[in-house]
């Protein structure tokens, strides 16, 4: 970014005696200069100070010469404001104009216009801008202009509440994205305190913080800092260093940066309501899409699938002997493949819904043990069916509840129980415990007597479509479900994890917080 144009930084002195140097300003307005014979000429001011203004006239007939005097009005009515002045330039272009008011009404009627433009065209800016970060950026710079500094940076409080973060600024150095401590240097002050305040020498003042010279090479030398006020609060501050021409900031400095300074704070917290509507719209929407879109998916997905295993395990149930055993192999082959795929298909729809935010948990008081037990009553046939033995040591234990959805609950039991099942050995053994852990969580534990998992694999444990061959030689499902089991354990503000060794086989474990007891 480029801080501090030199074009712009060129001095002038008023010619009037004892006057401070006051940069000239870039303001641009029609007045018409009336001169003491009655002759007018109307143009557009250039250059502006406390003493004098350069007027472009774009008809060089009216012969004006050096030395002529008269008056300029800001309109041509009775009610126009009339500033006596002298001729002190002519060029091809235009002409110089002096004040002769030691009280430079021009320059005060100057601030003000530009200050009151500037409050106007800041607002706008925000209201028609869909880029904060650049509206800020060119509010700062015209408000370092406008207070003759020789930088400005404006800091939002960020990180609730913690931290002062630098979203713009103009100068020589660029510091946008500094961050300091919510009581740091003067803006930290400020923003704690929630009132502007002036540094005449900032070597004098112990709550000046030296980091950022030292970390940029630019040197301080005063400052004046407002706060962005929003009623009570505070949401940041806006702070000018240096004033051009050697000077120092005085109390209408500070009047005018808090004008400046609620205005831009206006504005920021509306453009940001505005945009949190906006977003909040574009995510109902989304949602919205994403809801069709998974229930397009589930019914085209899940309906012809269940057509196909409807059909095949008709033709399983045979009895009349009308398939030969070639052709009964083959059903049972397609009903096999069609479970798995939509085991699959409903797995996957699970990982998206979680993914996208669709999933919505319910957190309430569970007992374990009705978890497990509910979790056992659906899958002991499974175990039997493949000679597993199933010890259920959680039933009859006095344990506290916990603070779970139920169905996602359930749900992680009978991934990590049907992982067990998938792993172990024909024959193998099942054990399912729970205790309080030393953190207070609440462990539930399912232990299978399957092959140690090797090393590689246990890095991908987690990882969807990473597949493994399980116990039998087979390959194992798609790794899906443990995902999804760690995401619902993750929503719930719990811990999942595993340990494997060839003597004690396979133990994964998940803890979840106590229910709170009323």
């Amino acid at each position: 970014m480029e801080l501090g144009d030199p074009k712009n930084q060129h001095h002038m002195h008023t010619g009037l005696a004892g006057r401070r140097s006051w940069e000239r300003l870039e303001y641009q307005s029609f007045m018409e200069l009336v001169l003491a014979d009655g002759r007018c000429a109307r143009g557009e001011t250039v250059d502006v100070s406390l003493g004098g203004v350069f007027l472009n006239i774009a008809d060089r007939g009216h012969g004006i010469a050096l030395g002529e005097t008269g008056e300029l009005r800001t309109t041509g009515n009775q009610d126009a404001l009339r500033f006596p002045c002298k001729v002190v330039r002519v060029t091809d272009t235009g002409i110089g104009l002096a004040f002769h008011d030691q009280q430079a009404a021009f320059g005060t009627f100057v601030t003000h216009e530009m200050m009151l433009d500037l409050m106007a065209n800041t607002t706008a800016a925000f209201a028609e801008s869909l880029d904060l970060g650049a509206t800020l950026e060119s509010t700062v710079s015209h408000i370092k202009n406008y207070m003759q500094a020789e930088a400005a940076s404006l800091f939002l409080v960020e990180d609730k509440g913690q931290t002062l973060v630098c979203r713009a600024c103009a100068g020589q150095v660029d510091i946008t994205g500094l961050r300091l401590g919510i009581g740091e240097g003067v803006v930290g002050r400020v923003v704690r305190e929630g009132v502007a305040m002036i540094v005449d020498d900032v070597r004098e003042n112990p709550s000046f913080s030296k980091r950022v010279d030292m970390e940029t090479g630019f040197h301080t030398e005063s400052l004046l800092c407002a706060p962005l006020r929003i009623k009570d609060k505070t949401i940041g501050a806006l702070e000018v260093i240096n004033k051009r021409g050697g000077g120092r900031f005085v109390g209408q400095d500070r009047i005018v940066l808090g004008a400046l300074a609620s205005s831009a704070a206006t504005a920021i917290h509306s453009a940001r309501q505005a945009a949190e509507l906006i977003e909040r719209d574009v995510e109902v929407k989304a949602s919205a899409v994403k809801s069709d879109f998974f229930s397009t998916m589930s019914h085209e997905l899940r309906t012809p699938l269940n057509a196909i295993l409807g059909f095949a395990q008709i033709l399983d149930h045979d009895r009349e002997g009308n398939l030969l055993e070639s052709q009964r192999n083959a059903v049972r082959y397609i009903i096999k493949g069609g479970e798995r795929l939509l085991g699959l298909v409903n797995e996957i729809l699970d990982l998206a819904q979680i993914e996208s935010g669709l999933r919505q948990l319910s957190l309430r008081s569970v007992t374990p043990e009705e978890a497990v037990e509910e979790c056992l009553a659906l899958l002991c046939p499974l175990a039997e069916s493949r000679e597993i033995t199933v010890t259920d040591e959680v039933v009859g234990q006095s344990l506290p509840s916990v603070l779970a959805d139920e169905a996602a609950l359930n749900q992680v039991l009978t991934i990590l129980f049907t992982n067990a099942l998938a792993n172990n050995r024909p024959g193998g053994t099942v054990t399912v415990s729970a205790h309080v852990g030393k953190s207070g969580m609440v462990r539930f534990t399912i232990a299978d007597s399957g092959p140690e998992i090797p090393d590689e694999a246990r890095k991908k444990i987690f990882v969807p479509f990473a597949r493994q061959t399980n116990a039998m030689g087979e390959l194992d499902d798609t790794g899906i479900g443990l995902t999804i089991a760690m995401k619902l354990i993750d929503m719930m503000k719990g811990r999942i994890g595993f340990s494997t060794s060839q003597d004690e086989g396979n133990r994964f474990w998940i803890d979840l917080p106590q229910a709170p007891t009323n």
